[in-house]
């Protein structure tokens, strides 16, 4: 089963007729606490923003907005029936992200240069790799190239849990979508998020379940890495520690994030210390990256709905010492003027449902 891995290497190329057609594409993110969805559609050859919503999860399993939740497959449907319509989304063609917490990627060595091998070798290899029985997965795999030293050949592996699949597959049939495409969340990220011209840069994205990190030179994901520092956390902590509602909670910390004044100071503090230990062992990776690979990260994107919290691009700076910016991903759409504030400041939530819709336009 393909993952659109094997697509890698033409990110940034469009195919105005692809397989969505005219009529749009519809992009699925599905989050732990939330569902967010892109349908675009092709005008004059051009990616264009038809329509796109978000609805939060909490209410379908009785808990507070903002919370992570974990619903059966029948009950995810119904969720994402009541997104599309609420949005006005068209047509039952829909592409979905399969999220980081259902697979497993790494970058593995062959011992070999034979393109032809690698094939024949990446499932005996993935077993060193992969913490978990291979009957339990499903693999997929990219050839990065050879090493430095020209003498192996570096694979990107992935492996998406079948239980996971089963559950995705399930959802899409409560609706009685037909399914045009499926990916990791990671390269649908990398797809609206990063520009031709970057050359390496790591992409942070902030979930409410987990932060991931991805690395990625020339629009290629070379290094992933997973930290608990989540939304749901951030706004626990400041319920435990302000003795408030969850849901008041979820509130302060939307209004002020990290740059509350002297008389909330108590709460940039308890957001501060949940964001600095996350950063920090995020800085560590990025180092280790960069020492290991011999490579520059140019700049680091924000994205996901923790990209929004304000303070956090200049603290982040501060902290990484290179450039630090929210990401801006419809800006490889077009869409509306009157959208264009709406978008680029609150765009970067919409990162890898609208990567998933923009999987339509490149060639495959």
């Amino acid at each position: 089963m393909a993952f659109g891995l094997s697509s890698l290497s033409k990110l940034f190329k469009r195919d105005s007729s692809s397989s969505f057609g005219r009529a749009g594409a519809i992009g699925i993110d599905f989050g732990t606490s939330s569902i967010k969805i892109v349908q675009l559609r092709d005008l004059r050859g051009m990616p264009t923003l038809l329509t796109y919503g978000e609805l939060q999860l909490g209410p379908y399993e009785g808990v507070d907005i903002g919370r992570t939740t974990h619903l059966p497959a029948e009950k995810a449907g119904e969720a994402l029936a009541t997104i599309l319509k609420e949005a006005g989304a068209t047509g039952s063609t829909v592409a979905f992200t399969i999220s980081h917490n259902s697979s497993f990627m790494s970058t593995m060595t062959m011992p070999t240069v034979d393109q032809a091998q690698v094939g024949a070798m990446v499932p005996v290899e993935a077993r060193k790799y992969i913490p978990i029985s291979l009957s339990k997965v499903a693999l997929d795999w990219i050839v990065l190239g050879p090493t430095e030293d020209q003498a192996a050949t570096r694979v990107l592996v992935s492996a998406i849990y079948n239980e996971a699949m089963e559950w995705y597959e399930g959802t899409m049939r409560a609706g009685a979508y037909t399914i045009a495409a499926r990916e990791i969340e990671a390269f649908s990220v990398i797809r609206s998020a990063v520009s031709p011209k970057d050359e390496t840069v790591a992409i942070i994205d902030l979930g409410a379940s987990a932060t991931r990190l991805y690395l990625v030179t020339k629009g290629v994901v070379q290094k992933t890495h997973s930290i608990p520092l989540s939304g749901t956390a951030i706004t626990g902590a400041l319920a435990g520690e302000l003795e408030i509602s969850f849901e008041e909670a979820e509130e302060k910390k939307r209004a002020l994030g990290l740059e509350g004044d002297a008389r909330d100071l108590r709460v940039q503090k308890v957001i501060l210390g949940q964001v600095e230990r996350g950063l920090r062992e995020l800085h560590t990776v990025i180092k280790r990256f960069e020492e290991s690979e011999s490579a520059k990260v140019q700049k680091v994107l924000l994205s996901g709905g923790g990209a929004l919290l304000a303070g956090l691009p200049a603290y982040a700076h501060d902290m990484f010492s290179i450039p630090v910016v929210i990401a801006e991903p419809f800006a490889k759409v077009a869409y509306p003027a009157f959208l264009e504030k709406t978008l680029k400041e609150g765009g970067a939530p919409f990162a890898v449902a609208l990567g998933i819709a923009l999987r339509s336009y490149q060639s495959t």
